[in-house]
């Protein structure tokens, strides 16, 4: 591959990482919609579950294709954008995805599973505050989406 067509390649990793994870918030979100439902009517939908324990591997496969392309770009442009405000906003977004992810997100799905592991789980105060916890989780990763691709698009200085 030739140096002129490094930054498109890397330009077109790094959307493509950001559609995967904004793609797979969305469907998080929605499974996460289609579980409470059939929790509230007392089903175990088992298949859902375990594709929702899937989702934030891919997430974060997307996650470090980003990092990576990110990187990428920045060697290649020798850091001019970093030096943008827009730029600077975007990535300290990119950060509070990230984290919020890693803090708020994987924390309450772990303490859901626990909750589903110990046999029959009822809808209990502590169900509520996690259901809570991941719709609010969910609205703000994509909300945090919606601001970074608004960044990204219209660049100002």
């Amino acid at each position: 591959m030739t140096i002129p067509y490094l930054f498109p390649t890397c330009l077109m990793l790094h959307l493509t990482a950001l559609v995967l994870m904004a793609g797979t918030t969305l469907v998080d979100y929605i499974a996460y919609a289609s579980f409470w439902k059939s929790f509230e009517q007392q089903e175990r939908p088992t298949a859902l579950i375990s594709m929702m324990a899937k989702l934030p591997r891919v997430a974060g496969i997307g996650a470090a294709l980003l990092i990576f392309s990110g990187i990428g770009m920045m060697a290649l442009t020798h850091g001019v954008f970093g030096e943008q405000l827009w730029f600077r906003i975007k990535f300290g977004l990119v950060i509070l995805v990230i984290l919020n992810s890693l803090l708020v997100g994987r924390r309450q799905g772990v303490k859901l599973q626990k909750v589903l592991d110990t046999g029959k789980p009822v809808f209990t105060g502590e169900m509520n505050r996690i259901r809570t916890n991941l719709n609010r989780f969910h609205l703000s990763q994509l909300l945090l989406f919606l601001f970074i691709i608004f960044l990204s698009v219209f660049k100002f200085n």
